[in-house]
């Protein structure tokens, strides 16, 4: 529950060093007309592209003003990473996600399985980075894929999908319950990070609720990504859990595109 990073977008991307020889990058030139197509979100296995990331809680100010999001500030604390989907083959949990096409790191020790067709972007499923973890392994798996974004990408789409857990391992405990997920695209201009501007961007917002089958806890988060063509994600903003504000004003982790950081 916690991106696809390069030239992608997602529900979160991969830190492995790039392969060699070095990945040859699809062609994509955005049109900028402000709607995102499958053809402007091509994948790119074991490229990158580097990131400012942030996990201290920071103010943030997800509401445009005068059409414009401004996510520029520079701080101390940032740290660039460096983000991109890699083959599902390679990793060890790939026989369980059999229509999955790819990986990313989700954070937290957790990658994300996703596919992507001509209709959206889909994610299988989630698993520890690692077969054997110290905090216990996690296997999540959808028996039907989850929607993370339709396409085409336009400002006012929404959806929403009852996910079914009827046999997940999360941190080495088995779970049983079910992630309700729902997704909207609220607004289209400009995003301002540090010594760049994207536009048009598309906001995309995502609530994930995981319940389980009984008992509790029951567990919230909220992401807001923003979207520009050929590039996939350019930033992300994630809430603290249980966050009751679609436009939060904290950031528990928050990542921005960052140019020129790799020679």
């Amino acid at each position: 529950m916690r991106h696809l990073a390069i030239l992608l977008a997602a529900c979160g991307v991969n830190k492995t060093p790039e392969p060699a020889p070095i990945p040859t990058l699809p062609s994509c030139v955005p049109n900028r007309d402000g709607v995102i197509t499958a053809d402007e979100l091509p994948i790119a296995y074991g490229a990158t592209l580097d990131y400012y990331a942030s996990t201290a809680a920071r103010p943030v100010d997800l509401v445009a003003q005068n059409g414009i999001w401004d996510l520029s500030e520079e701080r101390p604390d940032d740290t660039v990473v460096a983000l991109g989907p890699v083959a599902l083959a390679e990793q060890w949990y790939a026989a369980t996600f059999p229509a999955g096409q790819l990986a990313v790191d989700a954070g937290g020790g957790l990658d994300g399985i996703y596919h992507q067709d001509a209709s959206g972007l889909w994610l299988d499923g989630t698993a520890s980075h690692d077969a054997m973890p110290a905090a216990g392994k996690t296997l999540v798996r959808y028996p039907d894929p989850v929607a993370v974004l339709r396409f085409p990408i336009a400002d006012g789409d929404a959806f929403g999908t009852t996910a079914q857990l009827p046999d997940a391992t999360i941190d080495g405990l088995p779970f049983i319950g079910s992630d309700q997920v729902d997704v909207d695209v609220t607004g289209s201009g400009r995003l301002d990070v540090p010594y760049v501007r994207f536009s048009p961007v598309l906001r995309v917002r995502t609530h994930v609720v995981r319940k389980p089958s009984t008992g509790t806890p029951i567990v919230g988060k909220r992401t807001t990504i923003f979207m520009f063509e050929c590039f996939g994600e350019v930033a992300r903003a994630e809430s603290k859990p249980d966050e009751p504000n679609p436009d939060f004003t904290t950031a528990a982790y928050l990542r921005r595109f960052a140019l020129g950081e790799t020679p």
